[in-house]
């Protein structure tokens, strides 16, 4: 489901109905992501009738439906995410082939083996995380996975914003206002283009302290076919651990990292040999955390 508006509202009256092929599935999904929007706390139902602008009998049958099914659950007078969106989210990690791979390829990076990597994906304008490894060095960031951060706070989301045309970017975020997790935190669209022109230019993108203040994250996109899933994969540090060598070395084994996950079966050693930075945008050249 794409991201709530910023007022943390979906459109759910009867006005849609006629030119919508599945209100019910709608309706569902529209409550799915107004717990998701609160999680872990629980919403209650009159709450859910006010946001989603849905009379209160018409929500209580849907969300006794998705209590049945175990998508939803009764919590502390109101409701909150069921254990059944575990299971499915499992048997999709399972059929991701990148996520497959990510554990046994990240362990034998030489360097950042070390550190926190992380497997995400972008939806919308935010990074959903897929995988993470934890290095010697664990990290506390808040983005376990399924949990989602604003692309533009990522260095695996201007990753993957990198890949598109700045045309593209300027229609996606037209009238968007930009989270900011810190005072480092991109504010604007210009601001933006000139971050992600900067990320082209090098073969890989950065977090410097927009996520969490004291924390640097290095990112590249996964190189896939026209149309497939974009993935990014990302390494974080302390930023007082990082200098310009380790750096360095950080970056060529996310380039390792990336090819590998691409193509599991290629000439890419699984021992962390460099895989070479393809040439233009990097599409297949930079990733975020």
């Amino acid at each position: 489901m794409p991201p709530l508006p910023a007022n943390g509202t979906v459109g759910f009256n009867g006005s849609t109905r006629a030119s919508q092929p599945a209100p019910a599935v709608l309706r569902a999904t529209a409550v799915l992501g107004a717990l998701e929007h609160d999680a872990p706390a629980a919403v209650s139902l009159a709450e859910l009738s006010r946001r989603l602008q849905a009379a209160k009998a018409s929500l209580s049958h849907v969300l006794d439906a998705l209590v049945d099914a175990g998508f939803v659950r009764r919590a502390g007078g109101g409701f909150v995410l069921g254990r059944r969106l575990v299971e499915l989210g499992g048997a999709y990690l399972a059929g991701v082939d990148q996520v497959g791979e990510f554990a046994a390829l990240t362990r034998n990076l030489p360097v950042a083996s070390r550190e926190t990597v992380q497997l995400s994906t972008m939806v919308g304008r935010e990074v959903v995380y897929l995988a993470r490894h934890d290095g010697m060095q664990p990290l506390r960031l808040g983005t376990e996975v399924g949990m989602r951060f604003p692309a533009t706070c990522t260095a695996t989301g201007k990753a993957m914003l990198a890949t598109l045309d700045d045309a593209e970017i300027a229609s996606m975020f037209a009238g968007y206002e930009m989270p900011r997790r810190t005072t480092r935190s991109i504010a604007n669209l210009d601001e933006l283009l000139a971050d992600l022109e900067r990320a082209r230019q090098r073969g890989y993108a950065m977090d410097d302290e927009e996520a969490n203040e004291g924390i640097v994250c290095i990112g590249l996109v996964v190189p896939t076919a026209p149309g497939d899933e974009p993935f990014g994969v990302s390494v974080t540090i302390l930023k007082s651990r990082l200098d310009e060598a380790y750096q360095a070395q950080l970056v060529a084994d996310l380039r390792t990292l990336a090819a590998s996950v691409a193509h599991p079966l290629g000439s890419v050693s699984r021992a962390g040999h460099q895989a070479s930075s393809p040439p233009g945008r990097p599409r297949t050249a930079t990733s975020t955390p």
